[in-house]
């Protein structure tokens, strides 16, 4: 668990800040019809600042991901590949269940990069009604994203990925997005809006 972040009241009284409002429960990996699907499982919690009637508005989720080192058939190394995709919720419910932001990506991408597993290097960032919510141990794996690993790796997203923006899409960018096997919340679709 990471320690708590403080706010000083007074010099002598400290008090926890408060919880963030949405969090990252889960982060799942699989394949479907030849697509590498990344599912984040996301919940809002009731009763936080942000919380309208039982829902947090604007919810948007960012995956940073990246795939390292495959070897191609000649046994030469494939250059890292750094992808990254946003989806902003138009809402979620902070009472029961949890919502599911899906990210794609194509099959020749799969086959191309010879993606297969868990991805090992990933982080969700989180933000409501544009303003970030800080890190917790649930928006990258633990395992290998540790301390000045996490900003090194953000760092490194955002310097390469410009060139493989579009290819890691949103669910509703994906011939899945209208499935009923795998709902999700509606989005603000930006594209849209004049």
């Amino acid at each position: 668990m990471g320690a708590l972040a403080l706010s000083v009241i007074s010099p002598a009284v400290a008090q926890p800040a408060a919880p963030a409002p949405v969090e990252v429960r889960n982060v799942k990996f699989n394949r479907a019809e030849g697509w590498y699907v990344t599912e984040i499982e996301v919940q809002g919690r009731p009763g936080s600042a942000t919380d309208n009637r039982n829902f947090i508005n604007r919810v948007k989720v960012t995956l940073n991901l990246g795939i390292f080192s495959v070897k191609s058939p000649s046994g030469a190394k494939i250059p890292d590949t750094y992808y990254r995709a946003s989806a902003e919720a138009v809402g979620i419910e902070t009472s029961g269940g949890r919502s599911v932001f899906r990210f794609y990506l194509p099959p020749e991408i799969v086959k191309r990069d010879q993606i297969s597993g868990d991805a090992k290097f990933y982080l969700v960032e989180l933000s409501v009604d544009g303003k970030p919510l800080p890190l917790t141990e649930h928006h990258y794996p633990t395992s290998t994203l540790k301390g000045d690993i996490v900003e090194s790796f953000r760092s490194k997203v955002s310097s390469e990925a410009g060139p493989n923006d579009g290819i890691l899409v949103p669910q509703y960018l994906t011939p899945f997005a209208y499935s009923n096997s795998a709902p999700a919340p509606s989005f603000i679709r930006i594209e849209n809006t004049r």
